[in-house]
């Protein structure tokens, strides 16, 4: 999402991340620079109603979730101790101005996010 964030600003579009993690944690998130307001869901209430689902027992053998998590690792994705529901997948969500859901992109796995390609077509960059 960091890496959008010159299109979303283009597109005058706000961006708010919610995770089901502790408060403390989106409080550092945000002092050690993220672009982003940072909310918490700790009951991950959006998280069901958005139908965004959980990583599966099998989905921590693939290759790619371990590829994906060394990554993360090495450019510093961990925030310190877990908290929240650590199987939680991920999701982006683009509301309209009524709050209604424009598109979705629901994580089918550990680090599946939308490309910046994909976030562009989504909010009409193209």
């Amino acid at each position: 999402m960091r890496e959008a964030q010159e299109l979303f600003e283009a597109a005058e579009v706000d961006v708010i991340v919610v995770a089901t993690g502790a408060g403390w944690q989106a409080e550092r998130l945000m002092d050690e620079g993220m672009p982003f307001e940072c909310l918490v869901d700790p009951e991950a209430a959006l998280y069901r109603a958005l139908d965004i689902g959980r990583v599966g027992w099998g989905e921590w053998l693939r290759p790619t979730t371990i590829r994906r998590y060394v990554a993360a690792f090495r450019r510093g994705g961990r925030q310190g101790r877990i908290t929240g529901d650590w199987r939680r997948l991920s999701g982006v969500v683009l509301l309209d101005p009524a709050r209604r859901v424009r598109w979705i992109h629901r994580s089918d796995g550990v680090g599946d996010y939308p490309s910046v390609t994909e976030l562009r077509t989504a909010i009409g960059a193209d």
